[in-house]
């Protein structure tokens, strides 16, 4: 067997046990090239009862860690380590890790204000080390299949994209520290998947101008389990009331580099009945969009009638394949539907981002995490940063390599041939060509999620100062 590389798990509640299910799927497949040996949080009733789970799903028992530095002390050959802490400490939980010599896999959001994303940028720069960002929504088939046809031209030139979603009432959302604005706040939390997509399906944003609500002063405690289950341990500790601090709705209006424009609404304080919606109306056609991890088909709307929502949609979009790895976890590299629960979901798309097997640099060299990324990284990062078009990698196999063909020539100048497969090998399964692009975009999305924010109500260290402004190049 080849040597795994060696990786930790720090933060050991809800999100690290979604990450330990992914690590468990991520073994059973031919791409498996991690070893967990170490769990970690401060409170040790977590990583110990973690490291039971673990041992029942992998056939091993981590080491169990209430400290990082000691754990990096007792494990010198640990290389890596998975945060899944909450959003509030990702910064200060990331650095620690980078200084201690460990490649990094952070959850999403990378950090909850632009200096704490910048703070792990520089520190990973100055240690030589790659951070990537584990961001799930665009790592689903179907959000694949979408923007393989985006890029294809089977709707045209793209002009308009809603991204709607309206519910929540006044109950707790998964956990009480999502609604507070130290942690992000839940339009930080839940809205990042939101402008992760938004820029997966239409490139980088030029300008945005929208404003946030505290609509619900108050929230309940439901008794929910969160996404899953995976929460249900400590649901019965939460309080039956919390007075929420961080904003829980979104309103802002979009334009894309492209020219595009967007329409987001993320409300989770939405009464009545609920509104979820997700289309792209282009100048030949539209695509009505199922969502995300429930493995419904995409409809593709067509200006003579037809409506394509069956097989036949691959054949408006020829260039796309999944990546070899999550094509083996969800049985075909070309798929339009599929039929999983959503904890089978979950795992799967987990374990695509957990080892970042499918694309390495040539020999294992390690991409520098510092936003640039080498000559082209350089140019995408900072694009990314600046509001420029840059392609946003992740797992995608060629869907994230051809260059979309309704952009100008100069914008495509730095994609890579359809055709070009992904080098396998083991070597360091962290080290890929995309991620510094991706601490970059992360960057982007909270550029757009903090600045919507209204004047009376921003962090004063993250928000803009007007209500209307442009993210300059």
């Amino acid at each position: 067997m080849p040597d795994r590389l060696k990786i930790a798990l720090v933060g050991c509640g809800g999100m690290g046990r979604r990450h330990l299910r992914g690590i468990a799927t991520l073994y059973q497949s031919s791409f498996s090239n991690v070893e967990l040996v170490a769990v970690c949080d401060l409170n040790r009733e977590n990583p110990g009862f973690l490291a039971d789970e673990a041992a029942e799903l992998l056939g091993s028992c981590p080491r169990v860690y209430a400290d990082i530095a000691a754990m990096v002390r007792e494990m010198p050959k640990l290389e890596a380590t998975s945060v899944t802490t909450d959003a509030g400490s990702h910064h200060a939980v990331a650095v620690a890790c980078l200084k201690a010599g460990l490649h990094l896999l952070c959850e999403k959001p990378l950090a909850v204000t632009l200096r704490g994303c910048n703070r792990i940028v520089e520190t990973a720069k100055r240690a030589g080390k790659v951070v990537s960002v584990a961001e799930n929504y665009r790592r689903d088939p179907i959000n694949r299949l979408i923007r393989a046809l985006i890029d294809d031209g089977a709707i045209g030139t793209p002009r308009v994209m809603f991204e709607t979603g309206v519910n929540g009432r006044d109950r707790i959302v998964i956990t009480p520290w999502r609604h507070m604005k130290e942690k992000g706040s839940i339009t930080v939390d839940a809205g990042v998947h939101n402008a992760d997509i938004l820029r997966y399906y239409l490139g980088e944003v030029r300008s945005v101008y929208g404003e946030t609500r505290l609509h619900e002063k108050v929230r309940r405690n439901t008794g929910s389990a969160g996404p899953g289950g995976f929460y249900a341990r400590w649901a019965p500790e939460f309080p039956d009331t919390i007075e929420p601090t961080g904003e829980d709705a979104l309103y802002a209006l979009l334009t894309f580099e492209s020219g595009a424009v967007g329409h987001w609404t993320y409300d989770a304080a939405g009464h009545g009945q609920p509104l979820r919606g997700r289309t792209v109306h282009g100048s030949l056609g539209s695509l009505e969009c199922p969502g995300d991890r429930n493995g419904r088909p995409v409809k593709l709307h067509l200006d003579d009638g037809t409506v394509i929502d069956d097989e036949r949609v691959l054949e408006h979009a020829p260039t796309y394949r999944l990546s070899p790895l999550a094509a083996e976890l969800f049985g075909g590299d070309r798929l339009w539907t599929y039929t999983l629960d959503l904890n089978e979901v979950d795992r799967r798309i987990v374990a695509t981002g957990i080892p970042r097997a499918g694309r390495v640099r040539p020999h294992g060299r390690c991409a520098r995490a510092d936003g640039r990324g080498g000559p082209r990284g350089r140019r995408a990062g900072l694009r990314a940063v600046r509001g420029r078009a840059a392609r946003a990698g992740g797992d995608a196999g060629r869907a994230d390599r051809r260059p979309r063909r309704w952009l100008p020539a100069r914008d495509r100048r730095d994609a890579r041939p359809a055709g070009r497969r992904p080098s396998l090998t083991r070597a360091h399964p962290f080290r890929t060509a995309d991620i510094p692009l991706r601490t970059a975009s992360v960057r982007a999305c909270l550029i757009i999620l903090c600045q919507v924010h209204q004047r009376n109500q921003r962090p004063p260290h993250v928000v803009s100062r007007r209500q209307f402004f442009t993210i300059r190049r």
